[in-house]
């Protein structure tokens, strides 16, 4: 009996935490009855899934993963510096400013990364002069390393390029902070086509994306993924470039022209002295 008692006991606690928990009427019995008791289980409602939560993760620690959502193209929760994180080590600077430069700065790697070894390769290949088929490093952007006078010297064309460049970071950190502000202010006759979309990295338009690509949501998507990552890639490519100028003092296309040649002998290792 006692056994019983306390197998019954049990029992009812059980029922009574799985109604309070599911949110089930209360149990009701008439005095005297022999009917079995039951309860009424309610379909609690799923929780919402958070956006980007089915995605790979690298090396994301539960910090980066409160405040990195997936909602962001390439997000996979990396961010050991926390510069990310509004309340972290990076709060000083906004968040989506952050991620608005990876996209631009990744845009301009990818075209540095061809522009640098163009020449080289077109030289190789007899299609332009010799004296314009140059190592990116000598073809005037560093001004104490060129060796060659386009229309200026490479003083000149550096401060030049300089004020251009100045110009159109201002308007687009403008427009950046005012979205579609662009299209407001004269500049002969493309203000029209610089309205933008609302949204500052992807302007859209004529000029902008004269394919008309991404025309639906999906291929939009998969669009922006896609030029994160070629972005991110092109952005170490730049940087690799730097340091083999800096170590072998000849391009990337001589570079790798000398490694399939004698790869033993023209390596990272060998070419790092670690030999």
């Amino acid at each position: 009996m006692a056994t019983q008692a306390l197998v019954s006991s049990s029992l009812s606690s059980s029922v009574e935490t799985a109604r309070q928990i599911s949110g089930a009427s209360p149990l009701q019995f008439p005095i005297g009855s022999s009917r079995k008791g039951f309860f009424v289980v309610r379909a609690a409602s799923t929780p919402p899934v958070k956006l980007g939560a089915d995605r790979p993760l690298w090396f994301a620690s539960k910090q980066s993963l409160a405040y990195l959502d997936g909602s962001l193209p390439g997000d996979y929760g990396f961010d050991p510096l926390g510069l990310s994180d509004p309340e972290g080590p990076g709060g000083f600077i906004e968040p989506k400013w952050l991620a608005y430069g990876e996209v631009i700065n990744g845009r301009y790697a990818m075209l540095g990364a061809i522009g640098a070894i163009a020449p080289e390769i077109l030289g190789k290949a007899g299609l332009i002069p010799p004296e314009t088929a140059l190592p990116w490093f000598r073809t005037g952007v560093i001004p104490p390393a060129g060796t060659y006078n386009y229309w200026a010297d490479p003083y000149t064309l550096f401060a030049f390029e300089m004020a251009l460049m100045g110009f159109a970071e201002h308007r687009r950190f403008q427009d950046w902070a005012k979205p579609g502000s662009m299209g407001k202010q004269y500049f002969l006759g493309f203000e029209k086509y610089l309205g933008g979309s609302g949204e500052p990295a992807y302007p859209g338009g004529p000029l902008f994306n004269p394919l008309g690509f991404g025309k639906d949501e999906k291929s939009l998507k998969d669009l922006k993924l896609k030029e994160v990552k070629n972005g991110r890639l092109a952005m170490l490519a730049i940087l690799g470039y730097f340091i083999q100028g800096l170590v072998t003092g000849v391009g990337p296309y001589q570079n790798l022209l000398d490694h399939l040649a004698d790869p033993f002998n023209n390596n990272v290792l060998t070419n790092l002295k670690f030999h």
